[in-house]
């Protein structure tokens, strides 16, 4: 109290209750700071003042930044950005360059005839092509072909229960003996439906393979076709299919998930439920093929919204990528491919793994926005306008850590159906598992080298060895990942595998056997467009001589 006191104040000692009134009164002093001295930048120590002369400033055992123990820990956003400026300003210089060289190269013209029907004799005379319109509607009729197939069966199953009814009266058949008759007739039965509805789906896979290689369909428009033929192939399999299992269910009595009925089948999110046969009608029918899923079911989840400007947005989208997909292949795919022959024919490696490399990005450009328009943009707008409700189209498929997790994840309509009709029935039938795999990898190579030969008019068998070959990657990268423990590995190899070397291999083998084979005069004009030079092209295809390009190593540009 005394020390609190101003100076020249009596220092006469005060009672005790004044020295506790001027106590309350008088604020103590905040205690003392003490001087605190860096020990150095820690993560948590003390905040840095000033340093003396014996300041120390190494005082624990680090590692550095980006050594191995280290460097997975750490923030590293910088060295993203610079990545990112660095990624940006080299395909801006590409662009930039590519432009300077070739120009706008992109045609809406000639895009757009050949997506609306192409021309017959492979563009010669600009004449529309009328058996390949025509197709579209024998497509669909096949489709109700397949529904009075199925109309047929139900009649037919319900003629095996009224038999079945009529022999369990007679008393002089016994209950094993009416099985065995029931039995008989229902295998006849279903013998004679498969036989019918393997006509109908062969025909429509060879009806438009047959029009297009007879009247050489332009390969856009052809391959708009054939790939229609095979989804509406793959949709009408599953379709028989199912009614087939159930079917096989009422005849045993039973009722599947996924009817009414069924305590298994989910009630939320479904609408209004059916069960077999209520399900054999034109409307479910054409539901099942507009909607985008391949494998089918009676009933379906919905949504319970139409979002109007949703869809408007997303096919805005869908016309910007369309329009970036296009740019990229004149201007950057077309151009590298052309100019590769040269490299290709003359069994040049160093140059073929040349323009291997400089495929490579624009075709997985391409690649990347195919995947979005398809899987992501048209694939959600057709879920939105029919309403359907489960949009699982794809998974992240890019963070694949092995061969075989990518194809699990990357395309689900195509892997739910090949589980469901190729692989659990081989399973089923006593297959082992490797050989169920390999059937499954079988069926899905037929598929990719129709969809890629037809429309070229060539059958290389190029795409069927490249997705055979994935079953050997498979295992090799399955082992890497057990024996290394890193996931990391596998999504390199997959990248490398899909990106760099397969799809840009394909690109060139294809466009080769294409260009020389089917189209040399097109080869020759384009060459000389893209490069300024000429081919010669003397007698047949197989003695090919380009002029241009066997002149100086600058024609390869």
């Amino acid at each position: 109290v005394l020390a609190a006191a101003p100076a020249g104040a009596d220092a006469t000692p005060a009672s005790p209750s004044a020295t506790v009134t001027a106590a309350a009164e008088v604020p103590s002093p905040p205690p003392q700071q003490p001087v605190r001295r860096s020990l150095g930048n820690r993560p948590g120590g003390p905040e840095r003042g000033p340093m003396f002369g014996s300041t120390p400033v190494h005082t624990a055992c680090r590692f550095s930044l980006l050594s191995s123990e280290r460097v997975w820990y750490e923030k590293h956003t910088g060295l993203y950005n610079l990545a990112l400026i660095i990624l940006v300003l080299t395909n801006f210089r590409l662009a930039l360059e590519n432009a300077l060289k070739y120009g706008f190269r992109l045609n809406p013209v000639r895009v757009v005839g050949d997506l609306m029907a192409g021309r017959a004799g492979g563009g010669g005379g600009g004449l529309v092509n009328v058996p390949l319109v025509l197709c579209y509607p024998v497509l669909l009729l096949a489709a109700l072909l397949s529904l009075g197939s199925e109309l047929a069966g139900d009649a037919l199953l319900k003629q095996e229960l009224k038999l079945r009814d009529q022999l369990s009266k007679r008393k002089d058949m016994a209950e094993a003996e009416v099985a065995r008759e029931v039995r008989v007739r229902a295998r006849a039965h279903e013998w004679l439906l498969f036989l019918a509805n393997l006509a109908s789906t062969s025909c429509v896979i060879g009806l438009p393979w047959a029009v297009i290689s007879l009247t050489r369909a332009e390969p856009i428009s052809g391959g708009i076709l054939i790939t229609l033929a095979v989804v509406l192939w793959m949709k009408l399999v599953s379709y028989h299919h199912c009614c087939f299992d159930l079917r096989a269910a009422r005849r045993g009595g039973e009722i599947r998930p996924g009817e009414r009925g069924c305590p298994d089948t989910p009630a939320e999110d479904w609408g209004q439920l059916a069960k077999y046969p209520e399900n054999l009608t034109v409307r479910n029918l054409m539901y099942f093929l507009a909607v985008p899923t391949l494998t089918y079911q009676v009933n379906f989840p919905r949504s319970r919204t139409f979002r109007g400007r949703w869809v408007l947005r997303r096919v805005f989208e869908l016309a910007i990528t369309l329009t970036a997909l296009a740019i990229l292949i004149g201007q950057y795919i077309e151009p590298a491919v052309t100019n590769s022959m040269a490299p290709l024919r003359q069994m040049d490696f160093p140059r073929v793994v040349e323009r291997i490399l400089k495929l490579a990005l624009p075709s997985t450009y391409a690649w990347l926005l195919c995947f979005y328009c398809l899987f992501h943009l048209w694939l959600n707008v057709l879920a939105e306008l029919t309403m359907f409700g489960d949009r699982e189209f794809y998974k992240d498929w890019w963070n694949a850590g092995t061969v075989g997790e990518y194809w699990k994840l990357w395309n689900m309509p195509v892997h739910k159906w090949l589980l469901r009709h190729v692989y659990f029935p081989a399973v089923r039938a006593g297959s082992s598992r490797f050989n169920a795999i390999l059937l499954t990898f079988f069926v899905s190579a037929v598929f990719h080298e129709l969809i890629l030969g037809v429309p070229l008019h060539l059958v290389r068998m190029w795409a069927f060895c490249g997705i055979m070959f994935q079953v050997p990657l498979i295992l090799v990268t399955e082992k890497l990942r057990k024996k290394l423990h890193r996931v990391e590995l596998g999504n390199f190899i997959f990248w490398i595998a899909f990106c760099v070397v397969g799809q840009p291999v394909s690109v060139l083998l294809y466009y080769h056997d294409y260009m020389v084979g089917i189209r040399p005069t097109l080869l020759a004009m384009r060459a000389g467009s893209y490069a300024g030079g000429t081919i010669d092209f003397r007698g047949a295809t197989n003695n090919v001589t380009f002029g241009y390009f066997t002149s100086a190593s600058k024609g390869i540009s």
